[in-house]
């Protein structure tokens, strides 16, 4: 009986499998382009598709707190609020990752047909897991909630991942600022509410992941809302 409940614990669901085989490619084609040219050119890549995937640990550890009793208790509550404040904080590194195509222009001409294959499945793996991220979200807050408020939580989320888009990639902030300079970032974020270019950044992306997701859950089956205590 033990076993098998530790066989189940440490199960890996259908979609974060598939989230790996992304990831795998993406970190093959970007090494043998490193050897390919003999240079590091496009291994920071690595580093942004790893920062899309923080967001889905949070979430997953959050549904496994979750899916361990029927009613969590106040301790399990607690950490279950904090995982999904980790991954509204991260959540914006998901869909930052496409941007990183505007890169491709560095590239030389012989090495553009290479770059473009990589630096697209770089792109799907970073937007894939982001976009599995906010689905186990969805499930948590509906369960949490009920089916209003879970849609208008994941809408906001993804309105402010289009704002966190625009502060990663036009002003330069990440994620960690706001634990080394909150303060800064705060102020600097309410000042760039007055620039166009940063309303026009969030309704974009907010539209585009928004669209992507709600196609993404229609091609979910029902049946998978009711699995539990995968990863």
């Amino acid at each position: 009986m033990n076993l098998k409940k530790i066989t189940i614990s440490f199960s890996i669901s259908r979609p974060t499998l598939s989230l790996v085989l992304l990831t795998s490619l993406s970190f093959v084609l970007l090494i043998a382009g490193v050897i390919k040219t003999q240079s590091l050119r496009g291994v920071y890549l690595l580093w942004n598709l790893f920062l899309a995937w923080v967001p889905l640990f949070f979430v997953l550890v959050a549904r496994r707190y979750l899916a361990s009793q029927q009613t969590p208790n106040k301790a399990q509550q607690a950490i279950i609020y904090s995982c999904l404040g980790l991954w509204l904080l991260f959540f914006p590194n998901s869909p930052y990752i496409i941007t990183d195509l505007i890169h491709l222009t560095e590239s030389q001409s012989h090495l553009l047909w290479f770059d473009s294959v990589s630096f697209f499945i770089v792109a799907l793996a970073g937007l894939a897991t982001g976009l599995y991220s906010l689905y186990v979200a969805h499930q948590i807050i509906r369960r949490l909630t009920n089916k209003f408020w879970a849609w208008s939580i994941v809408s906001m989320s993804v309105v402010l991942s289009g704002f966190g888009l625009y502060l990663g990639r036009f002003v330069r902030f990440n994620s960690w600022d706001l634990f080394t300079n909150p303060i800064f970032l705060l102020r600097k974020s309410f000042q760039e509410l007055q620039n166009p270019l940063a309303i026009q950044t969030t309704m974009v992306f907010s539209l585009v992941v928004m669209v992507l997701y709600v196609s993404l859950t229609l091609l979910i089956p029902p049946s998978y809302e009711r699995t539990k205590n995968v990863a």
